[in-house]
């Protein structure tokens, strides 16, 4: 059974069949001096060049001989960045007509699809261009792995991302080399470990030399330098490989960044209160990091902030111990304070405000739940699941969490169907189930029926079928209490999605297996890789990896900065630098199957490989 919702088609049955994607030719048919003549005697509008295509298109005498001229409006409207008329007219005048320019018009309508964040009609337009005869065609060939990567890379389905982009490499012409390799390279720095190890047992040509490299720079332990030596040696034994004579633009930048490389850090941490525990665990990870990086080490200054009576003699503190970065502070009404007292030294703070206020040298690194949500949601796209409800406990937290989902869902265009949060109580547990699968209307329409007939009717109340899945927050304990509530009223094939807050532990010895399968949850790699700590609570691992990737960030800094979007490879996901200042994680997606923690992608590309 797929994770996700079966009855959804799943965009791999229709994304095996292509050969893949790319660029659009214009297919403006030529007109005939006659034609040309009778045009300029017209009331033809010539001051957009697309409402004059229109126009040209409803003077023609068949839908075969308007396509055309339909197409090259669509293209001008995508120029100008108005998709949603482009996406009409190739629907109504395009899509469904045979004439020369219909696979250009599919291909089109792929990107228009993909830019408006609408994947799986993108993708069926693209497996339509794929059985055309003229698909065949080597340039046609090309357009197709060009524009699926470009559909894929949407869903942050980089796995195949990285598989097209190969298959191009082999296939693009000299000039188009570069270009290409960039988007490769940028698609395998954005591939999970799992990702890459599933990958690894691919026979495409030159994969294994790309996914070496990135291990590379995955490898934690090793310092720039390093880095840059494993690499020369790589490049000594690959000679022949693109690689070799063209390096991904990381090695060339850390290659120039050896004057850059911070030499001393600040640590500014709660360490006496009520966030000790916390911040030890934090500071854990900075030292496990600081002692696994083999050579030089910059010097780190640790200080705690709950030794001062006001913050911003801490922060000065730091910023008398010369060090060239300083990591925290941890909580947020300091770093609410941190835009007024920044100076020319980098700051990672190590939490994050609801609004974020862009200031020179200022980052943000946490572990923020809007990351695992905005992940989540990819996955549920690349299912091909698209409406959403959300289900959350009365805790706080649990309704702060309701909220973001909320939130994030109007910003990426997910449908929510319902909003319930229930008193964790067997009747409160029942009422919000039978709510949010609308079982409660069921049963009324069947009283209904039972009242006007005056007759017993022998039928089940059944759920809505219009929910593809449900977005929980609660933990664990509370979740294994809703999934068999699900199932009995027949949803079972609604799966629950959750942040990592979910996870707070291993369950318990009497958790039946299908209580807690079909959960599909984000995770930090270093737990979900099956490397915890059994004595240690989730929370304070999550903490030490935390700790880990902040350190890593910090000696790391120059690399984000120059490089645009540079991707590292961490303990709590793949981390990328916005243009906020802002560093984003990308973690795992997992589930339980069997009572084991298994990886939730790698379970769908399994399923995808067989269908």
């Amino acid at each position: 059974m797929s994770l996700l919702r079966s009855r959804i088609i799943p965009l791999s049955i229709v994304t095996l069949s292509l050969i893949g994607c790319g660029a659009i030719e214009t297919n403006m048919p030529v007109e005939n001096t006659a034609s040309n003549a009778a045009l300029e005697q017209s009331n033809a509008p010539t001051d957009n060049p697309a409402s004059y295509a229109l126009w040209q298109a409803e003077q023609q005498a068949t839908p075969e001989l308007a396509a055309p001229y339909y197409l090259h409006a669509a293209e001008l409207l995508v120029i100008d960045q108005q998709s949603v008329k482009a996406q009409q007219i190739l629907e109504d005048h395009v899509n469904e007509v045979r004439f020369p320019g219909q696979f250009s018009g599919l291909l089109l309508y792929g990107r228009v699809m993909a830019s408006l964040n609408t994947p799986i009609p993108a993708l069926t337009a693209l497996g339509e261009a794929s059985r055309l005869p003229v698909a065949d065609q080597p340039k046609n060939q090309i357009a197709l792995l060009e524009t699926r990567a470009l559909v894929m890379a949407s869903l942050d389905n980089w796995p195949n991302v990285v598989r097209d982009r190969v298959r191009l490499s082999t296939m693009v012409p000299p000039e188009k080399q570069e270009e290409n390799q960039t988007e490769l390279w940028s698609a395998i720095q954005n591939l999970t470990d799992n990702e890459i190890g599933y990958l690894e047992s691919s026979d495409l040509p030159l994969l294994s030399g790309w996914l070496q490299i990135s291990r590379i720079l995955r490898n934690q332990n090793l310092t720039v330098d390093q880095q840059l030596q494993a690499f020369s040696l790589w490049r000594g034994r690959n000679s022949s490989h693109p690689a070799s004579a063209n390096p991904p633009l990381d090695f060339k930048i850390m290659a120039s960044l050896d004057e850059q490389l911070p030499t001393s850090f600040a640590v500014l941490l709660p360490m006496s209160k009520e966030l000790e525990t916390a911040s030890q665990a934090i500071l854990n990870g900075m030292l496990q990091q600081y002692y696994a990086t083999t050579g030089e080490r910059p010097k780190v200054h640790v200080i705690d902030t709950d030794k001062f009576e006001n913050f911003e003699d801490a922060y000065q503190t730091a910023l008398d111990s010369d060090a060239e970065i300083i990591i925290g502070p941890l909580r947020k009404q300091n770093v609410a304070r941190l835009p007024g007292l920044i100076t020319d030294t980098p700051t990672i703070a190590l939490n994050q405000l609801d609004i974020t206020r862009v200031t020179d040298n200022l980052y943000h690194f946490s572990l923020n739940v809007d990351d695992d949500i905005k992940e989540l949601m990819s996955f549920s796209k690349l299912e091909g699941a698209k409406y959403a409800a959300i289900l959350s406990t009365q805790d706080t937290w649990a309704l702060r969490q309701s909220d973001q989902f909320q939130r994030l869902a109007e910003e990426q265009n997910v449908p929510v169907l319902e909003t319930i949060s229930y008193e964790d109580t067997p009747l409160g547990r029942q009422r919000a189930i039978k709510s949010l699968l609308q079982i409660d209307e069921s049963e009324a329409r069947i009283r209904a029926i039972t009242q006007w007939t005056g007759q017993s009717i022998e039928t089940t109340s059944r759920a809505r079928q219009d929910l593809d899945y449900i977005y929980y927050a609660g933990k664990l304990d509370n979740a294994k209490q809703i999934r068999p509530l699900v199932d009995f009223y027949f949803a079972d094939q609604i799966p629950m999605l959750a942040s990592q807050t979910l996870h707070d532990g291993q369950p318990s010895r009497n958790t039946k297996n299908e209580d807690i399968e079909r959960i599909v949850f984000t995770e930090i790699p270093v737990l979900s890789n099956g490397s915890e700590t059994s004595n240690t609570p989730y929370v304070l691992q999550r903490l030490t990896a935390l700790g880990n990737d902040s350190y890593l960030i910090a000696s790391r800094l120059p690399l984000f900065i120059n490089v645009n979007l540079a991707k590292v490879s961490a303990k709590t996901g793949i981390i990328t630098l916005n243009e906020e200042g802002i560093f984003n994680r990308r973690p795992n997606i997992v589930t339980y199957k069997r009572g084991n923690l298994v990886d939730a992608k790698e379970e769908y590309l399994k399923e995808s490989e067989t269908r």
